[in-house]
């Protein structure tokens, strides 16, 4: 419906080609980002901007230092380049904070001592270059984690208590805030839970209750400032609703209100040491009984440290190639304390792919209270899936890279990394959804609906990445955020993971009032936009089956015939393929959510092949090609609607605004008028839309004087049919406050 890319750009697209060129973009940006950082200065917004850390040069930069006699690779040289971004953003825009963001890696893969160093070093780099230009603005920094993995807190024993120190949840944040901020004192700190995952980017998330428990915990550890971090926002509404007001109020709902989190002293052992976790929950794991141990693990580990008392132990180590599918490429070998108690292990070598391998050791002893698991990197990373350790009066399961399953506890903390509380992840969302649901859609469904999105919220329980919300997840991270999940169960069975759809649905005919009605449609949209996204998994897993049993039938009849099932299948992926997004059409009302068209059109359909993988096999079988069905219509097949993606409701006084509207229809408007009037004055004048191209309309506003004033926008139809936008207009329609 619309291009992507901010107007800086206009005329130097893809990118800009000329030093001139480069410099146009760059002054372009700057009065952007002053345009609106002064916007949100007058809303009481703070404002930051920052990098990473420590600084990257790019090469045309390098070139350019270089020529004027400085050395790329000199400290000095690093700290005049801050000098100039902070005197360049000084009198360009204005900000509260710069932000330096410590490597993404530290939370993966840690972090070795020169590259801790460099990042430190940097750091103070940057504070001598603020204070040289006179500390315009303050200094915060940022990342995965609140500090190096050898030390969480080094940053607070290193900087100006002046300087802010922040960090968003790990896990993508499916694990609570970090416990370290309660032993930071005397200084900012702000925690940043996350409102959505990028993994589910392309379906709704509802984590009210998490994010309670993140604002609570924060205001435990002591925590001055509260963020939250996400992509879209409409879709985003009860989970940006929750977590505002969790920053106002919480007496309600936190019964620990007012009380410090106090933590104990940190454990020498139940640690692990390095490592990442990767979890594959739709790989089906044989020779076990206990299949989720084997299907995350931690890889890349470096060792294992639990507590138990002196004695002789019996060691069960627990593995599953869940990822490799060929021999040789991960080989490692294990010790246990400090003896080596396995060599050169290769798991796919000894029993394949997604298939349980337990190793057992008798008589291991423990003489300091401490048993030590070493792993022994040999090719690309070691890994482990459970430990198993039985001995003087007690036994040990525990569940590596995982949740807490059956008698198998949660992964142990990292080393140097406070250990989280041992409490619900979750807190009570009810009386949230009570009050949000009434003003959304009205007291005639409120409390029906009410008591469904508290079902469908994040539920009770100890953190579990996998289970943490009783909404349906069938997208996650393949090759990028918000992939379709392929899903090898069949649809009679999984759509009943989704039949509160329907119950939904039934809820309509009893919402009153035109605006009530556009917010329960977005969301009843919404959850059938989610259910076609579930279906299509499974359809792509019936199709990926009937492949797998072509590719291995000998018999040519029996082979086409099941290409010929493979070919209705692909057919009907393609039908599915257009009734979500008719669905995720209808809910279209900002960037974010065309971002999300963008994300399936050229993330999971083009590059992962979603739909036509296996065309050029059924072609080849076939003996002909497929037919014109297979392929996805490019036709728009949902209702004609209005949207205004971007809706001001404040401007400066004199200020002229305008505004994009887009118009999905089967067949373009006769007309697209913007009416408009002076706030709650006179009668409505028209101002005709401009056609840019395809569907996509400008109007320019007049200028907000006095109070300010109202609009809508009205497409016309040849069958007379009028379409509004807002939905309540011309009753209720957009106001535009002007301010001094």
């Amino acid at each position: 419906m619309d291009d992507y890319g901010p107007e800086v750009t206009e005329g130097c697209r893809p990118k800009p080609k000329s030093p001139a060129a480069c410099n146009l973009v760059f002054n372009r940006a700057g009065k952007m980002l002053r345009d609106a950082f002064t916007h949100g200065r007058r809303l009481g917004i703070t404002m930051c901007v920052g990098t990473e850390t420590p600084l990257t040069i790019p090469k045309a930069v390098q070139e350019h230092v270089k020529a004027k006699g400085l050395d790329p690779a000199n400290p000095e040289t690093a700290r005049l380049l801050y000098e100039g971004m902070f005197t360049r953003i000084a009198r360009t825009f204005p900000i509260d904070y710069y932000w330096l963001w410590t490597p993404e890696s530290w939370t993966w893969s840690g972090a070795n001592t020169k590259q801790v160093d460099a990042t430190v070093d940097d750091i103070q780099i940057a504070l001598t270059a603020l204070d040289h230009v006179g500390a315009p603005f303050g200094f915060a920094t940022c990342g995965w984690v609140l500090g190096p993995p050898s030390d969480r807190g080094l940053f607070d024993k290193t900087l100006p208590k002046s300087v802010a120190l922040s960090c968003i949840n790990r896990e993508v944040g499916f694990t609570p805030v970090e416990p370290g901020f309660a032993r930071i004192k005397n200084r900012p700190k702000w925690a940043i839970p996350w409102m959505e995952d990028d993994p589910a980017l392309t379906i709704p998330q509802l984590w009210v209750g998490r994010l309670r428990r993140d604002a609570a915990d924060a205001l435990g550890y002591g925590c001055t400032g509260l963020m939250g971090i996400h992509w879209r926002t409409k879709v985003l509404g009860p989970n940006v609703a929750a977590l505002a007001d969790a920053g106002w109020k919480q007496r309600t709902w936190n019964h620990d209100f007012g009380r410090p989190i106090v933590l104990p002293e940190p454990k020498r052992v139940d640690i692990h040491v390095g490592g990442s976790v990767a979890n594959y929950s739709n790989n089906q794991i044989a020779d076990t009984d206990e299949p989720k141990i084997y299907q995350s693990c931690r890889y890349n580990v470096q060792a294992y440290r639990l507590k138990v008392p002196n004695g002789s132990y019996q060691v069960t180590l627990q593995f599953s190639e869940i990822h490799y599918g060929e021999v040789g490429k991960r080989i490692f070998g294990v010790k246990l304390q400090d003896k080596r108690a396995i060599e050169r292990l290769d798991v796919f070598a000894k029993v394949g792919k997604n298939r349980a391998l337990d190793f057992t050791f008798d008589h291991v002893g423990v003489t300091d209270g401490v048993l030590n698991i070493e792993f022994v990197k040999q090719v690309e990373y070691p890994f482990i899936a459970g430990i198993i350790v039985t001995g003087p009066g007690a036994t040990r399961k525990i569940n590596c890279g995982g949740a807490k399953v059956k008698d198998y506890a949660a992964d142990l903390p990292p080393a140097n990394m406070e250990p989280f509380p041992d409490k619900p992840r979750d807190m009570p969302s009810g009386d949230f959804y009570r009050d949000w649901c009434r003003a959304q859609f009205g007291p005639e469904v409120s409390p029906a609906l009410a008591n469904m999105f508290t079902q469908l919220d994040g539920g009770p329980g100890q953190y579990d990445k996998h289970r943490a919300s009783h909404l349906p997840r069938p997208a996650t991270w393949i090759g990028g955020p918000g992939g379709i999940a392929i899903n090898n169960a069949p649809w009679g069975t999984e759509k009943a993971h989704y039949a509160f759809v329907d119950r939904f649905e039934a809820a309509r005919s009893k919402v009153r009032g035109a605006g009530n009605l556009e917010r329960f449609d977005y969301w009843l949209n919404t959850f059938r936009y989610l259910r076609a996204i579930g279906h299509l998994g499974c359809l792509r897993g019936q199709l990926d089956q009937l492949v797998k049993q072509m590719d291995k039938q000998p018999d040519p009849a029996a082979k086409k015939e099941l290409a010929e099932k493979g070919l209705q299948v692909r057919v009907e992926l393609a039908r599915e393929w257009e009734r979500m997004l008719t669905w995720q059409i209808a809910v279209v009302s900002t960037p974010g959510e065309m971002g999300t068209i963008a994300n399936l059109e050229q993330h999971t359909r083009r590059q992962l092949h979603f739909i036509d993988a296996y065309d050029a096999k059924l072609v080849q079988v076939l003996g002909h090609g497929l037919p014109r069905d297979a392929a996805p219509r490019g036709t728009y097949l949902g209702d004609a609607r209005v949207i205004v993606p971007t809706k001001r409701s404040l401007v400066q006084e004199g200020e002229m605004l305008t505004i994009k509207v887009l118009v999905p229809a089967a067949a373009p408007p006769e007309s697209v008028q913007c009416k408009w009037r002076v706030l709650g004055v006179g009668e409505f004048k028209a101002l005709p839309c401009q056609h840019v191209q395809r569907a996509v309309y400008h109007a320019r506003l007049p200028a907000a004087r006095g109070t300010g004033l109202e609009y809508y926008v009205e497409a016309r139809f040849v069958d007379n049919h009028t379409v509004y936008w807002p939905a309540t207009a011309p009753v209720l329609n957009q106001t535009v406050v002007a301010v001094p």
